[in-house]
């Protein structure tokens, strides 16, 4: 095989593969819309930072590869390998992945509510024990337990904010139940 042949045939498998790592990337994206709440100045700003990119490679594989000069099956084998990614990998990624961070994201939320409550048990038991110590050891009581218990609901806050509440809606798949077990209301 002639060695101008065979740089065409690798020029083309790197256009194919680079169809794959865009849309390995783009999933990557999907993923993180589905596991963590996003609005829609995040999502254009995503996509606005991805395009750019994008764009960035594609004019690296045409500047380094082929000396600048544009070739439509370069961008045929980009979008080959987009689309052969799309239509073989890409689902079961982007749903296996969600679910299991999604599954992770649960398990942090019951540990933390596995743990809020001897917090806040502990909390209790040093007002009470410094209830015993005087006028000071009520205030540092009171202190502490305020700060114990403004620890737990940012906790639950930001775990609500991060993994559950207000996502974007997830598909069939994961049902009409939210991260945290509740019904989703269907207006966001």
């Amino acid at each position: 095989m002639s060695p101008y042949i065979r740089e065409e045939g690798w020029f083309l498998l790197s256009s194919i593969l680079l169809g794959v790592g865009i849309t390995f990337l783009y999933d990557c994206l999907r993923i993180c819309r589905r596991v963590v709440a996003h609005g829609t100045l995040w999502i254009s700003l995503e996509d606005l930072i991805y395009w750019i990119f994008v764009s960035f490679c594609i004019f690296n594989l045409f500047y380094y590869q082929n000396d600048g000069a544009f070739r439509w099956f370069a961008i045929l084998g980009a979008a080959l390998g987009m689309l052969l990614f799309r239509r073989t990998v890409s689902p079961f990624l982007v749903k296996y992945v969600s679910l299991l961070l999604l599954w992770i994201g649960g398990l942090a939320r019951r540990g933390l509510a596995f743990f809020g409550g001897p917090l806040r048990r502990l909390g209790n038991r040093a007002e009470k024990t410094a209830a015993g110590m005087g006028r000071k050891g009520k205030q540092f009581a009171r202190i502490l337990k305020k700060r114990l218990t403004v620890a737990q609901r940012m906790a639950k806050i930001s775990l609500n904010n991060r993994l559950g509440k207000g996502t974007v809606r997830r598909g069939k798949w994961l049902g009409e139940r939210s991260f945290f077990g509740r019904k989703r209301n269907r207006t966001g």
